[in-house]
């Protein structure tokens, strides 16, 4: 029988050398302001975070990524959120501008700068590099 998953979506700390991807996703609710935030998305009935999140990068940013890190559970708007991280090193060639209104990659102080700016989307995102860095001891 399938279960729910405590978590309400996967998201993804995309990493190369020492930058860090960010997506602007589309938004239904007429935010005018865009803020960055990690790629990933919703995870459906029955399925498990890690199968959601390479699910939605597949959908969003046409890659596939074969290992994951687990960087743990964030809050946001009352809910848990998983958060995974890969290494990308292949080039984006093409995403999905229906979800995906910009990406961008950024250095950590940048990301910085846009939490700052409250220009990120649920606030954990700085959080969730730093976590990766701790883990690949950076």
């Amino acid at each position: 029988m399938s279960r729910r998953s405590p978590y309400k979506t996967a998201r993804c700390v995309l990493y190369r050398e020492h930058e860090y991807l960010l997506a602007v996703h589309s938004s239904f609710w007429g935010v005018k302001r865009r803020r960055w935030g990690l790629p990933g998305g919703q995870i459906e009935w029955g399925e498990s975070p890690d199968v959601a999140v390479r699910r939605e990068l597949e959908e969003e940013l046409s890659v596939y990524v074969p290992d994951l890190i687990e960087i743990g559970a964030f809050h946001y708007k009352k809910a848990l959120h998983m958060v995974y991280a890969a290494e990308l090193t292949e080039p984006i060639s093409d995403w999905d501008d229906s979800e995906l209104l910009d990406i961008r990659w950024f250095h950590e102080d940048a990301v910085q700068s846009l939490a700052d700016e409250n220009a990120l989307h649920a606030a954990y995102e700085l959080d969730a590099i730093r976590a990766l860095k701790q883990k690949l001891g950076r």
